[in-house]
């Protein structure tokens, strides 16, 4: 996650003996020896000199001490050694609230309606110099928080320049280092110059004999010799990495040398981020005092200078702020707060939810309900009328006044439900929309209305209920189905034999074989059938039933037969190759014979362990509200077995997972739900086949559980009469950021695949603004003509998607409905809250600002950038020695002593010493 620390160096030299003699006695001992060694060499000379002058005598014993010098010098080893200066720059932590709470839109003191809170954040990181600041002084890191315990990490910014600008100081320094040498190379030849002067003044002045010249020319010569020598050896091992060329002047100083890089390191990209996507307001709950704490905890070893907040202060889960901001004072970190929104209190009336029938018959009535909540107009009347259209109709004169009422709107937050009887006359698909006259003061408009999608069709349900054995699941949902007026139920039980009575509409034998018969199902549910009793053809018309016909398959592992079509190998049968094409999950493969069953008939229950997709699907909720829902599964005592599955497919969303954690591999539970889009049809699976034991909390839920299933993966049947194709989305109703994946199923003017790069559609907001959209061709989908695409929806309210085919008529527009809600938890005291903003930012020494132009200094106070003092933390570390120096070192040392052993012998031989 963090870029490279920037370092320097510096060069130190040391004599490693030296600080090993760390005793008295130590330095003791070496003076001793090096006084007898001197006093020898001096008694000697004198004693063997005593014929010769008193020059060459002098010359003889200061030679033969300093090649015992240059031993004494190797015995205090002499080390190069780099100290590198480690530098863990400043870090400023960024927090931006991505809550629901911040896709609000604040009245302006105008009237008008301001941008969302969030774009006020995305301009921040966008279009103002808050980041680029920042990165003067510090690292920074951008983190999103909302309703998880942890934060999630954007992007991680270096700090600017400040690594490139060590590097050319480095350069610099190693080019300094290089013009050193050169002169003390030049003065180590100008010595030798020097040298030969002295030797050849000497020889002159004798008349070229060379025991009639004096000392002093030659002993001038060997001092000037042994400077030459000691110089030249300084100016190789000031930078052992330059060559003796370089140092010559024969190569250039920066040219690389085979210890050196030969390219410059590769400087670091800055991260690329699409801050409108990366910030969505998707959280369902705001978690201040948890994201403070993450970004604490996981920076405690970093020198944090500050943690800057971007939120409304709308804390609604979690730890308190108060404990946040005593843990942030006690690491020394700071908190810079900058609050968005308004700090008054939200005046808006919102309608919440519209429920009805997704398919009724003509004549028959039904029930729609609507709900209506609002904030800060308690006690205040409204107008509520409920209109219908057919669907594809954009036109006002289209729509019909079904009922209207005035209502008094109650306390904050409560919700109102409001209850209409209605009888439809015609087949067809119409939308049932409720509409609020609001007040002038209501602050947003788009959430005024809302409606739902029903099907007037005259005809049932057609199931299909199939098990390889007479489960329990099996038997309560046949009785379910077969007492419904609404489905005409078939029931295929392989394992029953002839003759056998069944509670159903119509008993089978086999699977239907051709299209006529297979084709007039709605849903398939299946409890671990024996697939492998089909055979190639029936299976390949059950494949093109799911994707082509939008038909609704529900499959319940077991662990009879699932195991024995699950585990063969790819390409060993067709029927087991395309019913797995067919699951939204992977299975495992022969090989993992242990993982592959799972668990069946364990000794204890564990509950169903939701994720966020699952708690957002409607189709999974026991009661109309999505609290009381959840509140419900919580108190479901759970499943004791589950058929183990590898993971998702691409595409695929998880609902739930078996929440054992002995269970998990790699640290992820195994999936117990899951659900796709294959073609034009959905796939449910489910791990096993225990959903009737909702009945010990309510025996209604297991019917609402099966009846939300069945009409969900059956609701493209709905549609399968469109001339021109199919439009599909994963989830008609989503939260407010969540992302929907848009799939169309084309074919063109001749009934065959469309196949093209890309169609165009829109997206009508709330606010009747239309958004163009274009959908990709999907390659190797499982139906040619599929094209697919997933976005945002970032706007409370019903969002209209169309899509016209290529060359159609206008009569075959596509049309799909998706209504987009917040959570009742972020519209609750959604206002600013300055009180809580300001306590974080004064307990811990740091600024509380309102508002982005505040943060920035435009209103003229100091902006956050100016204000967070850096952090840097800067360490040395003592490197290895260098060895090329030790190996220069030694030669030179070699030479040096050597070379002054020779000297004196030469001269002792010419003085005819023995």
């Amino acid at each position: 996650m963090n870029p490279a620390s920037p370092t320097t160096s510096t060069v130190s030299y040391e004599f490693a003996r030296w600080q090993s003699m760390t005793q008295w006695w130590h330095w003791a001992v070496l003076a001793t020896l090096i006084g007898l060694i001197a006093a020898y060499v001096v008694w000697m000379y004198r004693r063997d000199t005593v014929e010769l002058s008193r020059t060459t005598g002098l010359a003889l014993m200061a030679l033969r001490l300093v090649a015992f010098s240059g031993i004494l010098f190797f015995f205090f080893d002499l080390e190069k050694r780099a100290i590198q200066r480690i530098e863990k720059p400043s870090r400023v932590v960024v927090l931006a609230d991505t809550s629901q709470s911040m896709g609000l839109k604040d009245r302006l003191p105008g009237g008008s309606t301001g941008p969302a809170r969030i774009e006020h954040v995305t301009r921040l990181m966008n279009d103002s110099p808050f980041l680029s600041e920042l990165r003067k002084r510090h690292e920074v890191v951008v983190y999103r928080f909302d309703e998880s315990e942890e934060a999630a990490e954007i992007a991680t910014f270096s700090r600017r320049d400040r690594s490139r600008d060590a590097s050319n100081v480095e350069h610099q320094d190693k080019s300094a280092t290089g013009r050193r040498a050169r002169w003390l190379a030049a003065i180590g030849a100008a010595l030798i110059l020097l040298a030969l002067l002295a030797w050849v003044g000497d020889w002159l002045r004798g008349s070229g004999s060379v025991e009639d010249a004096t000392a002093w020319g030659r002993l001038a010569a060997m001092v000037f010799v042994l400077a030459a020598v000691v110089t030249f050896a300084v100016s190789t091992l000031i930078d052992p990495d330059l060559s003796m060329r370089q140092i010559a002047g024969l190569d250039p100083l920066d040219q690389p040398t085979s210890r050196q890089e030969t390219e410059p390191a590769a400087e670091v990209a800055d991260p690329e981020v699409e801050w409108s996507t990366a910030l969505l307001p998707r959280g369902r709950s705001t978690r201040i005092g948890d994201a403070i704490r993450f970004a604490i905890r996981r920076h405690r070893t970093e020198p944090l200078a500050a943690v800057v907040l971007l939120t409304d202060g709308a804390q609604n889960q979690g730890i308190s702020v108060s404990a946040a901001a005593a843990m942030a004072r006690d690491a020394n970190a700071r908190l810079y707060v900058v609050g968005i929104g308004s700090a008054k209190k939200p005046v808006n009336v919102r309608v919440v939810d519209v429920e009805a029938p997704r398919r009724v018959f003509p004549g028959d009535p039904f029930s729609l309900t609507a709900y209506v909540q609002s904030f800060g107009m308690e006690g205040r009347s409204v107008r509520v009328r409920l209109l219908s259209a057919p669907e594809k109709s954009t036109r006002k004169e289209d729509e019909i006044l079904e009922e209207e009422r005035r209502i008094t709107l109650e306390e904050d937050g409560r919700v109102t439900s409001l209850e209409f009887e209605l009888t439809p006359e015609e087949e067809g698909v119409r939308l049932y929309r409720l509409r609020i006259d609001a007040p002038i003061d209501d602050l947003n408009a788009n959430d005024n209305h809302q409606g739902t999608t029903v099907h007037v069709v005259d005809r049932k349900s057609k199931v299909l209920l199939l098990a390889g054995g007479p489960t329990r699941e099996y038997r309560f949902l046949r009785n379910l189905l077969f007492r419904d007026e609404e489905t005409d139920l078939h029931v295929l039980l392989q394992s029953a034999p002839e003759g056998v009575s069944q509670e159903a509409d119509k008993l089978l034998e086999d699977l239907p074989s051709t299209a006529d018969e297979l084709f007039e199902y709605d849903a398939i549910v299946a409890f671990d059938p024996d697939w492998m009793a089909f055979s190639e053809s029936q299976m390949a018309l059950l494949e093109r039933w799911v994707a082509e016909q939008a038909g609704g398959l529900v499959v319940v592992a077991g662990p009879i037969f699932t195991p024995e079509w699950s585990t063969l190998r790819r390409g060993r049968d067709r029927r087991a190759d395309l019913v797995r094409s067919l699951y939204p999950v992977e299975f495992f493969s022969q090989g993992a014979p242990t993982l592959s069953l799972g668990r069946f008939g364990g000794d204890a229950a564990w509950p169903l362990e939701f994720t966020r997709d699952g708690m957002e699907a409607p189709f999974l909720r026991l009661e109309d509200d999505a609290t009381d829902s959840e509140e419900a599964w919580a108190s479901f005592e759970g499943v004791y077995g589950y058929y183990a599955v590898r993971d998702p497919k691409p595409g695929a969303r998880v609902y739930s997972r078996f929440s054992d954690p002995e269970t998990a591999i790699d640290e992820v539970l195994p999936i117990y739900m899951a659900g796709h889009l294959y073609g034009a049809g959905r796939v449910f699976f489910q791990a096993s086949g225990e959903m009737w034991r909702l009945r010990a909390i309510d025996e209604r839920y297991f019917e609402t559980y099966y009846t939300k299933l069945i009409r969900h993966v059956a609701q493209g049947r709905l549609l399968r009469d469109s001339k021109r194709g199919l439009l599909l989305v994963d989830n008609e109703r989503v939260a407010l950021g969540d992302v929907v994946e848009i799939r169309a199923i084309l074919t063109d003017a001749q009934h065959q695949p469309l196949v093209r790069d890309d169609v165009e559609a829109a997206v009508v907001l709330p606010d009747g603004k239309r958004q163009p959209i274009t959908l990709p061709y999907v390659k190797n989908a499982s139906r040619e003509g599929t094209y697919a695409i997933t976005i945002p929806l970032l706007e409370d309210g019903d969002h209209r998607i169309e899509l016209l085919p290529p060359d159609a008529l206008a009569d075959e527009l596509l049309v799909k409905t998706v209504q987009v809600r917040s959570t009742d938890r972020e519209m609750t005291n959604s206002e600013r809250n300055d009180a809580l903003l300001s306590e974080l930012a004064d307990k811990t020494g740091g600024l509380y600002y309102i508002g982005t132009t505040a943060a920035l200094g435009e209103q003229g106070e100091r902006s956050v950038m100016a204000v967070i003092p850096s952090a840097d933390q800067v360490t040395f570390v003592s490197g290895s020695p260098d060895s090329r120096f030790d190996e220069r070192l030694m030669l030179w040392l070699m030479l040096f002593v050597s070379g002054v052993l020779f000297v004196e012998w030469t001269i002792r031989r010419l003085s005819k010493l023995a």
